[in-house]
């Protein structure tokens, strides 16, 4: 096969080749960003004495309360990440509910919790090296040079943490969902054998297997967005030195933090 040839089969497209949960990630970004577009639009437009309503009062609303949770959480000198968790929050949050529309899950696809942790993770360095400057490579040796290998396992913890916290709740989530389902199914067949195949299923399954849906669509979707958005705030904010830290930072490292 000539070079052409393998360049034109690598760029080759195919929408089966497409995974489900990917499709469905797209269209969450695109609701997002179509509502970003939509309120940015009504914000323009609106009378500045006259109050807000509708969607644009709710976004209000929302910002106010993310930016007090980006406040409270990680300082009011850290209120340049705000527009990553007015992203990163609603997207989590629907991730958790896509199930509930009937197309296929997103956050028990496991790219989709290991992106956002890795978001994470970059997120975690770039502010420790803001910050702490060549500081940042001292935390490879601490509290000797002998623990480099460790320190070095143990810098991937948060990718590994958050990634299987998401994905193992909505997971198991889906496996008890199935579970029920299974055993309310044969309770069926066993109790109204003598109905239709196809009316046994409407008999007891809609009520317990739409409380769980329920349950680990909203409730579940509450929590670990939370989980999530604490996390990220508290892991970042932690990698902002305290003056005692700075103090112990070299002099040029010092100087940076003084003058930032």
């Amino acid at each position: 096969m000539t070079f052409e040839e393998r360049l034109s089969t690598f760029f080759e497209f195919s929408w089966e080749e497409i995974d489900g949960p990917l499709i469905s990630s797209l269209m969450i970004m695109a609701i997002i960003l179509v509502l970003a577009i939509v309120i940015g639009i009504m914000a323009r437009r609106q009378d500045p004495t006259k109050p807000s309503k509708g969607l644009l009062f709710l976004a209000e609303w929302g910002y106010e309360k993310l930016e007090g949770f980006v406040d409270d959480t990680m300082g009011p000198q850290m209120h340049g990440y705000l527009g990553f968790f007015c992203v990163a929050i609603p997207y989590t949050g629907l991730a958790f509910l896509w199930g509930l529309t009937g197309l296929p899950s997103v956050i028990d696809w496991l790219a989709a919790p290991l992106s956002l942790a890795i978001v994470m993770f970059v997120l975690i360095h770039f502010t420790s090296i803001r910050y702490s400057h060549w500081g940042y490579f001292h935390r490879y040796i601490d509290p000797i040079p002998i623990f480099l290998p460790v320190n070095l396992v143990t810098m991937w913890t948060p990718i590994i943490s958050v990634t299987m916290r998401m994905f193992g709740n909505c997971l198991s989530g889906t496996i008890i969902i199935g579970l029920v389902q299974w055993a309310i199914g044969m309770l069926e067949a066993s109790l109204f054998g003598f109905l239709p195949e196809g009316a046994q299923g409407i008999i007891l399954s809609p009520i317990p297997s739409g409380i769980l849906n329920l349950y680990f669509g909203l409730f579940s979707a509450y929590i670990q967005t939370t989980v999530y958005a604490f996390l990220c705030a508290l892991w970042i904010a932690q990698e902002k030195p305290s003056e005692e830290e700075k103090a112990a930072l070299p002099v040029r490292s010092d100087m940076a933090l003084s003058a930032s």
